[in-house]
């Protein structure tokens, strides 16, 4: 405004002539900026007059399909905004809030406000409210401009009581037109503790739910039993009385990967969440449907803390498979895969696990004594197979033939299996101790067999040496039930701020905070070092697994951000002093840093492997041997000793080894099924080779044929 009155001041030479200019500029710009305020009572603050309801900013003096502008016409109507890209538009109901995107010949409508949309504390108080968007006092919707993307943006706040402010956009981006939410606040004494938003896409006409729940299912619309992704329900949809668990993200349980999608007809969609660490989704399924899902953001430290962001991606005509490969180049540009050929190039001893079965044996099972599994479980309270033993056992296993072996010793540590974790050190003295597992390690190298431990680093027994209060993992309040997964599932209580459980062979524990599990890792490692004790590679327990934890003490505070970055550190640590890494189910998150993952699948809905259709080529998968799913989906046999001695499994290992060696490295370009039923599935690779499963005869066909 300042260069334009200094521009044609000239022409006006007394002091009322440039005050009536100033006037004239001045209303010029307030009315007609693409975020100008009306009065009319009949529409939201920040809404344009109905003399200017188009919206399409021109900033400089190209056109805006020269310069790659998002291509988006923005305009309002009493209130209904519409966002019109060149293949897609999308309304923005100012009063309740529901967004309607009409994508092809789909309508992908999304549910209006509903009462509980956000849920809020008061800071320093526990208690907890609910709040609906839609009530808020004061909103204001007005054009927004990022260049690549366009659209609008929503502000509210002035809900009673509660001093709250929510910043909302709504965009089409230039190129894809996908449809992108991004969510941040302005808080103060007034704390977030739950989002859900944008709300849940309204269920009718959805043919099936395709959701990345444990390595991936199709969950149809009217299947008839009641379903909970991360909570075993009752016939009649009952949750266990001793299972709190909440849906949250990075649980292979909920999700595997940080997107979920619609097929309606020929036509699907797909949401991509881009800011998972603090992310969840809404959802229900009834005994017999419909299935509702929608966005849900966590707290992070008890408040939104940053900007939060998912895309909306729409297919005229496509499926799950169509989803998992937008995923897959999703995470290819966001640096989330990383290749088993990028890995072996880092590290060449993971080639060496290629087509070579996997055996995970055990030396020392010894529950603690009045721990739960000591009172529920007498016939294993203790369990003992020397190092000497082991050693024997796998020598006669190379001698009988199998000439390549992967061993994960398991229970190697001072009291065995999941005992005084972190501090495993010395190995099982009732089983050899020092000497006795240096020569299994050394025995197991010598024959050309690889060798890594089981190890476990989060859970944090309160008998082990360095225990201390301080360390564990801390809640916000000392009331309430306790939040860590998975003692919400197996029964929990709290000691003051920290939660506890007592379900596994240590007995009583807590969480190990995230800053400390680095430390423990190396000194332990380093330790076996230092006694001549090298493994190849090590397999962290849980990791994968379970969510990461938030850490409210002061001293050392922990998002779930920082706590991934100290579980990859201990990745990191295994693959550049070890050399493989391997997790327990791990999401994929967990993927650039380990290189196998035990999967784990669902029962609910129709099985397809939407992780192996992302990262196939990423990470390997062990199956037990008679597992039809090891074939379709190339993975790599899990046995146990006594498999050898079946000719039927015995054959079925060979073959598995077979075709991972020839498809480890290859991309799943499809997974279908050839019948209407879900019963005859195959799996295509991008060599041509096809693997064809039929549930009901339980056989395989490769082909081209193994040689």
């Amino acid at each position: 405004m300042n260069g334009l009155y200094q521009h044609i001041k000239v022409h006006f030479t007394s002091v009322s002539q440039r005050i009536l200019l100033l006037v004239v500029v001045i209303t010029s710009f307030s009315c007609n900026g693409p975020g100008s305020k009306t009065n009319s009572t009949a529409r939201q603050e920040g809404a344009p007059s109905a003399k200017n309801n188009s919206h399409h900013k021109e900033t400089t003096s190209l056109p805006r399909n020269e310069w790659g502008a998002a291509l988006v016409k923005v305009s309002d109507s009493g209130g209904l905004w519409t966002l019109a890209g060149e293949n897609r538009r999308v309304r923005f109901d100012a009063s309740d809030l529901s967004v309607d995107v009409k994508a092809g010949a789909a309508d992908w409508d999304r549910k209006p406000s509903q009462s509980d949309d956000i849920i809020v504390r008061k800071k320093g108080k526990e208690k907890k409210y609910p709040l609906s968007l839609a009530d808020a006092g004061y909103k204001k919707v007005e054009y927004y401009d990022a260049g690549y993307k366009a659209g609008i943006k929503i502000t509210l706040s002035d809900w009673k009581d509660f001093d709250l402010t929510l910043y909302l956009t709504i965009c089409l981006e230039a190129g894809t037109e996908d449809l992108i939410f991004t969510v941040a606040a302005k808080e103060d004494q007034t704390l977030v503790q739950q989002l859900d938003w944008p709300t849940a896409l309204e269920a009718r006409g959805v043919d099936y739910t395709v959701l990345p729940n444990f390595w991936g299912i199709l969950l149809p619309a009217n299947w008839p039993k009641p379903f909970n992704p991360i909570r075993p329900l009752g016939k009649n949809g009952t949750i266990p009385k001793t299972d709190h668990s909440e849906l949250q993200s990075n649980v292979i349980e909920d999700w595997s990967m940080s997107w979920w999608g619609s097929e309606k007809g020929k036509s699907a969609m797909m949401v991509i969440v881009e800011t998972p660490d603090d992310a969840a989704y809404q959802f229900s399924h009834p005994a017999g449907g419909p299935t509702v899902i929608g966005p849900r953001w966590q707290e992070s430290l008890g408040k939104v803390a940053y900007q939060r962001k998912l895309r909306m991606c729409f297919f005229p005509e496509g499926n799950y498979v169509d989803m998992a490969k937008r995923y897959r180049r999703y995470v290819k540009n966001t640096g989330l895969f990383v290749s088993l050929k990028e890995k072996i190039a880092t590290s060449p001893v993971v080639k060496k696990l290629i087509g070579v079965p996997m055996m995970r044996t055990s030396i020392l099972v010894d529950y603690k004594k009045g721990g739960y599994r000591w009172k529920h479980d007498i016939l294993t309270r203790h369990q003992l197979v020397s190092f000497k033993r082991r050693e024997e056992a796998l020598k006669k296993i190379k001698a009988d033939g199998l000439e390549h072996l992967t061993v994960i010793l398991t229970g190697w540590g001072h009291y065995g299996y999941d005992r005084q974790h972190p501090d495993v050190i010395p190995p099982a003295p009732e089983a050899g101790g020092w000497r006795g597992l240096k020569q299994l390690v050394n025995t197991c190298k010598a024959m050309g067999y690889l060798v890594g431990f089981h190890d476990q680093y989060r859970d944090y027994y309160t008998d082990a040496p360095s225990y201390d209060p301080q360390f564990a993992i801390h809640e916000a309040f000392a009331d309430g039930k306790p939040h860590a997964f998975p003692g919400t599932r197996f029964g929990d209580f709290k000691e003051g701020k920290i939660p506890m459980m007592n379900h596994w062979d240590g007995g009583k524990q807590s969480y190990l905070s995230g800053p400390f599990m680095p430390g423990h890792f190396k000194q332990n490692y380093r330790w076996l070092i230092d006694h001549g004790i090298r493994v190849q590679g090590s397999y962290l327990d849980v990791f994968g697994y379970v969510p990461p934890d938030e850490d409210f003490n002061p001293e050392h505070p922990v998002t779930r951000t920082d706590d991934m970055t100290d579980r990859i550190r201990c990745y990191q640590w295994a693959r550049n002093n070890l050399g493989f890494v391997g997790t327990e189910a791990g999401c994929d998150w967990t993927i650039p840093y380990t290189d196998f993952s035990s999967p784990e699948h669902s029962k609910a809905g129709v099985a397809v492997s939407l992780m192996s259709l992302v990262y196939h080529d990423a990470i390997l998968t062990p199956y037990k041997p008679n597992d039809l799913r090891g074939f379709l989906y190339g993975g790599i046999p899990e046995i146990r000793m006594s498999d050898l001695q079946d000719k039927k499994t015995l054959h079925h290992i060979k073959q598995m080894c077979k075709l991972n060696k020839r498809v480890a490295l290859l991309e799943m370009t499809n997974d279908q099924f050839l019948d209407s039923q879900h019963r005859i599935e195959r799996t295509t690779y991008s060599d041509g080779t096809t693997v064809t499963v039929n549930w009901d005869k339980n056989n395989v066909k490769i082909t081209p044929a193994l040689k």
